[in-house]
């Protein structure tokens, strides 16, 4: 599907797609979600609309979560976590997950909207 926002899109568990950020000056190719449970659910406006701030406000959106991280697991931060996926929710909440490399077993998630936190994976999904 080609989406007028999120670009070329495959479905598999959700509409996914791949874009690069830059987190502590690290360039990292992931995975863009945008969650749906059935290929005819198709993306929400929500889910758009989420997006497209997430493109318009990138770079203070990525500093944000790079404060995050630090506050959370200091000076290791940077080497501490790898980025994964770029969820977007139904409802256009979206966040950033990461695996753990101090804990294979659990990753974090670091929330953008509507509000910023650190929780972990098992505590978000």
């Amino acid at each position: 599907m080609k989406n007028i926002y999120f670009g070329e899109m495959i479905f598999n568990t959700g509409w996914k797609s791949l874009i690069d950020i830059k987190l502590f000056d690290k360039i990292t190719k992931i995975t863009v979600k945008a969650k749906a449970y059935f290929e005819k659910d198709g993306v929400t406006s929500e889910q758009e609309a989420a997006f497209s701030d997430f493109n318009n406000n990138k770079a203070q959106r990525l500093k944000n979560t790079e404060l995050l991280l630090s506050d959370y697991a200091g000076d290791i931060a940077m080497s501490r976590f790898e980025p994964k996926t770029l969820l977007f929710e139904r409802d256009g909440s979206y966040c950033i997950l990461f695996d753990d490399h101090q804990d294979e077993d659990n990753g974090i998630v670091v929330c953008l909207i509507p509000e910023e936190k650190v929780l972990t994976q098992d505590d978000y999904l």
